[in-house]
C-alpha cells in the first residue's frame, strides 16, 4: 500500500513537473515571438521615423547575443543570481528606453529648429518664389533634423501625395503643436489664399517666443529636478553603504518578511515622491 501511495504521488509529481516545464516553454517562446516582433517594428517603423536605419536581423541577432552574454557574464563577475537577472532585464528593456531618449531629443532640437525653417520659408515667399520653391530652401539650408523631415515632405510631394496627405504625415510623424499649426496654416493659406508670408512671420515669431519661454522653465526648474534625483537617490545610497558596514543587519531586510515590508514600503513612497515632484516641475506652456 506504501510503495503503491509513493509510486502515485511520484507519478504526479512527474506530471506536474511536466505540465510546468510545457507551460514554461510555451511562455517563453511567446515572450520570444513577441519580443521578436517588437524589436522589428522598432526598426521598420519608429527607428526610421527618426531617421534611424538599422537591418532588422542584424539587430535581432545582436540583441539574442547580448540576452545570452551579459547575463551570464554579469554572474560570472559578481557570482550573483539577481545581478545576472538584472542584465538580461536591461537588455528586454535597452532598445525602448533607447529609442525613447532619442525621440524625445530629436523632437526638442525640431522645436527649436522649426522657427528659423518657418522663417526661411516666409523669406522665400517675400522673394517671389512658390511655395514649394520657398519649401525647398529649408533642406538646403537649414540643420538636421529640420531638413531632413521637409526633405521627406517634398519628396512624398514630388512623389504624387496630395499637399493635405504629406502635411498631415509631416504633423503625425513629429507630434508637435507647432507642426500641426504650420501644416494647418499651408493647407489654409493653399485653399483661400491670402498673405502666407505674413502668416507664417506671425507663426515664427509666436513659435519663437514659445520655445524661449520653455527654455526659461527649463532652466528653472532644473534644481528642482536635480533635488528630486538626489533625494530619491540617496536612501538606496545610504542601503548600500549600512550593507557594506553591516552586511548582517542589513541582510534581514531580504530574509524576513518585516524586512520585506519595510523594502515595499520604501519603494512605493521613492515613486509617489518622484512622481509628486516630477508632478510639481512640470510645467506646460
Amino acid at each position: 500500500m506504501t510503495s503503491a501511495v509513493a509510486i502515485a504521488a511520484s507519478v504526479a509529481a512527474l506530471a506536474a513537473a511536466a505540465a510546468g516545464a510545457l507551460l514554461a516553454w510555451r511562455a517563453g517562446a511567446w515572450g520570444s515571438l513577441r519580443h521578436r516582433r517588437r524589436l522589428e517594428h522598432l526598426t521598420r517603423v519608429e527607428l526610421v521615423e527618426l531617421f534611424v536605419f538599422v537591418e532588422p536581423a542584424r539587430f535581432l541577432r545582436w540583441n539574442l547575443v547580448a540576452l545570452a552574454c551579459l547575463p551570464a557574464l554579469g554572474w560570472l563577475l559578481s557570482g550573483s543570481q539577481w545581478v545576472a537577472a538584472a542584465s538580461f532585464v536591461a537588455v528586454l528593456v535597452l532598445p525602448a528606453l533607447v529609442h525613447r531618449r532619442l525621440r524625445r531629443r530629436r523632437l526638442q532640437l525640431l522645436q527649436r529648429q522649426l522657427p528659423d525653417a518657418v522663417a526661411a520659408v516666409a523669406a522665400g515667399l517675400r522673394g517671389g518664389a512658390a511655395l514649394w520653391q520657398a519649401l525647398e530652401l529649408v533642406p538646403r539650408h537649414q540643420p538636421r533634423p529640420v531638413a531632413q523631415e521637409f526633405a521627406l515632405l517634398l519628396r512624398q510631394h514630388r512623389l504624387g501625395v496630395p499637399m493635405e496627405e504629406v502635411l498631415e504625415g509631416f504633423a503625425q510623424r513629429t507630434a508637435l503643436h507647432d507642426a500641426r499649426m504650420l501644416a494647418a496654416t499651408l493647407a489654409v493659406a493653399r485653399d483661400l489664399g491670402g498673405g502666407l508670408a505674413e502668416a507664417l512671420e506671425r507663426l515664427a515669431s509666436s513659435v519663437r517666443r514659445r520655445v524661449a519661454m520653455e527654455e526659461r522653465i527649463d532652466a528653472l526648474t532644473a534644481q528642482g529636478r536635480m533635488q528630486g534625483t538626489i533625494v530619491g537617490a540617496l536612501p538606496l545610497v545610504v542601503a548600500m553603504v549600512l550593507y557594506a558596514m553591516e552586511p548582517e543587519s542589513m541582510g534581514r531586510l531580504a530574509s524576513t518578511p518585516l524586512g520585506w515590508s519595510v523594502v515595499g514600503l520604501v519603494l512605493v513612497l521613492e515613486v509617489v515622491g518622484a512622481l509628486l515632484i516630477r508632478k510639481i516641475v512640470r510645467i506646460d506652456v
